[in-house]
């Protein structure tokens, strides 16, 4: 993955994203009157991707990325550059009709249009948390679709091969990323946010295994609500989304629909830069309501181990890709690697290698309390995932496995037997009954475990994935051992 990343990363490193012809002619306007209010005028700006990226590289390129205070706010960035540069930045940006194709131009409005969205649902419901600074998550939610937007102004015709396996095949989104690329849009976006030094915030946001962080998990369903409601506010899965965000905010679900639909309209209200419909405009129609997605773990009285209803989307099996296995099982038998080696290795060789579907290393806390995620691959758009957290209380699957070094495969042959084990609280996060851990022991102390499926039922895990998975899992366990015996 990594090679292929950083290739794509490179021949962007140095695109520019154009801007837009309204809020570039709007920020002329305002620009021209000396006594402007930076406030109004960074309303204008934050509207278009392409002058809030150019404003953060003439920041950070002016020197101001060695103080001590990062830019995280369009309005901070804009105090910073001074009225007199801010004047000459529309001039040094094209205009998105320059750029590209007509059809990848029209996705690019898209995904910028659901960008704003996102980053109106970020900031009004960081506001509603009482967050210290709500302006900061704007930005981390309206340039979560930066690599993807890049790519269809400069690269159409693979991300219309992208389009095609989501649309005509019904392949989930990061699947069909890893089909066409090799990596998932997000970790493009990612890599793009270090090269141009981007708020730190926003690069935490790309990355799954922060979604423990209150804000960051806050940008996360922001990001995916704008996502779903693309498709319609009344559908199942905008309805789970709003049932997260209800219970992120500690609030009821009526109450916080009521919200949402508000900032809906609000942002529509301000995206008139934008020619794509609005998603506020789609809750004048509604439809049907769909069954809810995934299925809910048994009601008490039913047979433990009874099989959940799948997920009733086609799901979309990866391909085992044994280079990558290969080349993943050779660097962990090397040895001298660093923590975060290993977890790469090991990450790559599972998901892409094995070709299961998710795939994440939970950690286990300093107070040996809790495994939490420190690196997860395959969840791009599912942030209740993205909050992978086994609570070690009480008797169950996860104690037992902290105990000593073991793997397990729950499967149809066993599923009576440790269903049971499985704490109610896991069974919501993963929404699947079929599953691969492996604890992982380094000096004969727990250090954490491996966790792998395949999430649909339609992709059922089988003996030759155990077998790797073991073989990579406890490859892994050895390389932290002898790691951790050069430290001492």
């Amino acid at each position: 993955m990594h090679n292929t990343l950083n290739a794509w990363a490179d021949k962007l490193q140095h695109a520019v994203l154009p801007a837009l012809p309204q809020t570039v002619a709007e920020m002329v306007r305002l620009g021209s009157d000396d006594n402007v209010n930076m406030w109004s005028l960074a309303r204008v700006v934050e509207k278009d991707p392409g002058l809030c990226i150019a404003l953060l590289r003439r920041v950070n390129a002016g020197g101001q990325k060695r103080l001590r205070t990062e830019v995280t706010t369009v309005e901070h960035a804009m105090m910073m550059l001074g009225l007199t540069q801010l004047r000459t930045l529309p001039k040094a940006i094209p205009l998105i009709q320059q750029a590209g194709d007509p059809t990848g131009r029209e996705r690019a409005l898209r995904l910028m249009a659901q960008g704003y969205h996102a980053a109106w649902q970020a900031r009004e419901l960081a506001r509603l948390r009482k967050d210290m600074e709500p302006d900061e998550v704007f930005l981390p939610a309206l340039l979560h679709h930066l690599g993807e937007i890049l790519l269809w102004l400069y690269a159409p015709a693979k991300m219309l091969q992208l389009e095609e396996l989501i649309t005509r095949q019904q392949m989930e989104p990061e699947e069909a990323q890893y089909v066409v690329f090799g990596f998932g849009l997000d970790h493009l976006t990612l890599t793009l946010a270090r090269l141009w030094g981007l708020p730190t915030l926003m690069q935490d946001s790309l990355k799954s295994e922060s979604a423990q962080q209150l804000r960051i998990y806050g940008i996360m369903l922001a990001v995916q609500l704008a996502r779903v409601v693309e498709q319609g506010w009344y559908r199942a899965a905008s309805t789970t989304v709003l049932e997260q965000i209800a219970h992120h905010l500690g609030h009821d679900l009526d109450i916080t629909t009521t919200h949402v639909h508000r900032y809906a309209v609000a942002a529509a209200n301000h995206s008139e830069c934008f020619p794509a419909l609005p998603a506020a405009a789609r809750l004048l129609h509604p439809s049907q309501p769909e069954a809810a997605p995934g299925w809910k773990p048994e009601p008490a009285g039913e047979t433990p181990g009874q099989q959940p209803s799948p997920e009733p989307a086609t799901a979309f099996c990866l391909a085992p890709q044994l280079r990558i296995l290969r080349q993943s099982l050779q660097e962990l038998q090397a040895g001298n690697l660093t923590l975060q080696k290993v977890l790469s290795l090991t990450m790559d060789g599972m998901h892409d290698g094995i070709g299961l579907n998710r795939v994440v290393f939970a950690l286990l806390t300093q107070e040996r309390h809790q495994l939490r995620a420190r690196a997860i691959a395959g969840a791009d758009n599912d942030p209740a995932f993205k909050r992978f957290l086994i609570e070690l209380n009480g008797a169950h699957l996860f104690t037992r496995l902290m105990e000593k070094p073991q793997a397990l495969w729950i499967n149809d042959t066993n599923r009576i037997k440790f269903w049971p084990l499985v704490p109610k609280p896991f069974q919501r996060i993963i929404r699947c009954n079929s599953f691969l851990v492996l604890s992982v022991f380094v000096k004969g102390r727990p250090v954490g475990l491996f966790y792998a499926d395949r999430h649909s039922a339609d992709c059922a895990l089988d003996s030759h994935a155990y077998h790797r998975f073991k073989q990579l899992g406890l490859l892994a366990a050895k390389a932290l051992e002898a790691g951790a015996g050069e430290k001492e």
